[in-house]
């Protein structure tokens, strides 16, 4: 009785450890900041258009139906493939922007419940503040992932995705 109850024991124990070590993936974040010469007005306009996507160098085309909660909008890249988004919130007083992807290809953007939001705000020194933040979780969103779906790779496409758009950004901000 004694060698079946240890037997059980450890049975239930290891069952329990495959357990506790056997989770999915984590939410991942990205944020990144910079600081454009421009008006805080201009830069609001350029972003809170939901229609336009035209700062990120690699898109080519923004389709949208409206600037309203509730639009979607697709980002058509040079290479051909597209992300779906959906307009979350917008709030005109904060200057705070936030939608979520609903589609994308994973050469792009290999994430799932992908959410970003994007504040402006005025500086001391005269210029404008845009703060770029996204949560999303891995590619791929079972246990061992493949190399090009999982957390390092994804919150890499997702930086450098976040370079680009506000580096363009600030480009076409600081040219008006």
């Amino acid at each position: 009785m004694r060698i079946f109850s240890f037997t059980v024991f450890f049975i239930i124990l290891n069952f329990l450890q495959s357990e506790v070590f056997a989770h999915g993936p984590t939410r991942q974040k990205v944020s990144q900041s910079m600081n454009v010469n421009a008006e805080i007005m201009m830069v609001w306009k350029i972003i809170s258009n939901f229609k336009e996507f035209n700062w990120n160098p690699e898109i080519i085309e923004t389709i949208a139906e409206s600037n309203n909660v509730g639009s979607e909008r697709v980002l058509k890249f040079k290479d051909g493939k597209k992300i779906t988004q959906k307009l979350e919130k917008i709030n005109e007083e904060k200057k705070i922007i936030s939608w979520r992807i609903t589609e994308t290809d994973n050469d792009i953007l290999p994430v799932n419940s992908y959410g970003a939001k994007i504040s402006v705000k005025l500086e001391e020194d005269g210029t404008t503040n845009i703060n770029y933040k996204a949560g999303f979780y891995r590619g791929f969103m079972g246990n061992d992932p493949p190399e090009e779906l999982n957390d390092e790779n994804s919150k890499k496409k997702v930086s450098k995705f976040i370079k680009k758009s506000l580096e363009g950004l600030k480009k076409i901000a600081e040219k008006n």
